[in-house]
């Protein structure tokens, strides 16, 4: 490798955001010379053109599938140099094998082949998925914490390529969180916590290593709402852009939000649900009912929900409350959505147990009231807003005019 691609690669680890430093090593690679590298440049450019496109754009497609082709065929050289940086055992491809041979050839990595557009190498053996984006690896998930993660500084990765996401899939412990910790996380854009729970929010928000953090993505655990005042007043986090709530958020949860965030938030997106009580699997006895009741239980552990019930009405005062709080004029996007039993795995597994009734006709309670839209809608700055997502099932038709006329092809009834 020349010293001014080398150069390059460091500036682009040091800079993971920056799409300017990779076209420029684009435009290296193609002085280069090498037919290998020039199709390097190729998928960088490509997919950097592809972040940058709407979703509907009608040039994605043979974006996509000119970057499906050359990832597949070219993923190998591209991850290997992260491998060896790591520590990891180098990539290769595997041949086909006889059935319940895999194992015993130890084959260390997967790629994503059912997604189009999505570049991802999966390392089950090693819990992590690294995703390419921009046509570098650049988002790292961390799916479960073995024993070999451990003993694996966190800092070889940031290294190794521009990682500057980061997502961390299990609930993790103290011990995880302070193996994870660290300087390297400086480079961090976005996070994502799959599972949070107080202590580890506690400790997140006073580590000095995420300071640039731009982009955060979590499930608040119970207590939902003293974890959100953790996250939101005055963390050392002060840059945070973009707040996004995963699963169901419950109305303490938003009233916390509205009632402590310090943050100057442009993008805050959260889903809405009523919650029942944990039902349990009457009418059956014996080995059956046992079964069902374990069921249910997996179920619950799996998909934490808020504890119950939590109905429509509930959430009326905390919107109402985020309706007057500081950081709604600066908001860019907002995104409100209908997680409701309907729409969610939740739902349909108590369908299928037949263990809530047949919808009946839309509950004039569960309507969104035309005086909180209206206040929702006199708290954002019309003048800053790119999109307003509502659920469209929860509006009435004088709200969505409402809306429609104040900000046209902005408000999106989802």
């Amino acid at each position: 490798m020349s010293d001014t691609l080398a150069a390059l690669e460091a500036a682009i680890i040091d800079a993971p955001t920056d799409r300017t430093v990779r076209l420029v090593y684009a435009d290296a690679l193609d002085e280069s010379g090498d037919p290998t590298s020039a199709r390097r440049a190729e998928f960088i450019r490509n997919h950097i053109e592809l972040e940058a496109l709407p979703a509907d754009d009608a040039r994605r497609t043979a974006l996509v599938e000119r970057c499906d082709d050359l990832f597949a065929e070219h993923w190998i050289d591209w991850w290997r140099p992260v491998c060896a940086a790591v520590g990891l055992p180098a990539p290769f491809a595997p041949k086909r094998v006889r059935r319940g041979a895999r194992h015993a050839l130890g084959v260390p990595y997967e790629r994503a082949t059912d997604s189009p557009g999505v570049y991802s190498i999966t390392a089950n053996d090693h819990g992590f998925t690294a995703q390419f984006i921009a046509g570098f690896p650049e988002l790292l998930s961390v799916s479960g914490f073995t024993h070999d993660a451990l003993n694996r500084p966190f800092a070889n990765w940031f290294a190794a390529a521009p990682f500057c996401r980061l997502r961390l899939g299990p609930e993790l412990t103290e011990f995880e969180w302070a193996t994870v910790d660290g300087p390297h996380l400086s480079w961090l854009s976005e996070l994502v916590l799959d599972r949070l729970s107080l202590g580890i929010a506690t400790h997140a928000v006073r580590s000095d290593h995420l300071r640039g953090l731009t982009a955060l993505k979590v499930l608040p655990m119970h207590p939902a709402a003293t974890v959100m005042r953790a996250l939101v007043h005055k963390p050392t986090w002060a840059k945070l852009q973009s707040l996004t709530l995963t699963g169901v958020t419950a109305p303490d949860a938003i009233q916390a939000l509205a009632d402590h965030c310090t943050l100057e938030l442009e993008s805050l997106s959260l889903a809405m649900s009523e919650v029942p009580e944990p039902p349990a699997a009457t009418g059956f006895t014996g080995a059956i009912g046992a079964m069902l009741s374990e069921m249910l239980t997996r179920f619950f552990s799996s998909h934490p929900l808020p504890p119950g019930p939590i109905r429509w009405p509930d959430y009326w005062p905390a919107l109402a409350a985020l309706t007057r709080a500081p950081f709604l004029r600066r908001l860019r996007t907002l995104q409100l959505t209908d997680a409701g039993p309907s729409s969610t795995v939740f739902g349909g597994l108590l369908a299928r147990l037949e263990l809530t009734e047949s919808p009946a006709a839309p509950d004039p309670d569960a309507m969104f009231p035309d005086a909180l839209i209206r206040s929702l809608a006199d708290g954002l700055n019309p003048d800053r807003l790119v999109r307003l997502e509502l659920p469209a099932a929860r509006l009435s038709p004088a709200a969505r005019a409402d809306l429609t006329h104040r900000f046209g092809p902005r408000f999106v009834p989802a």
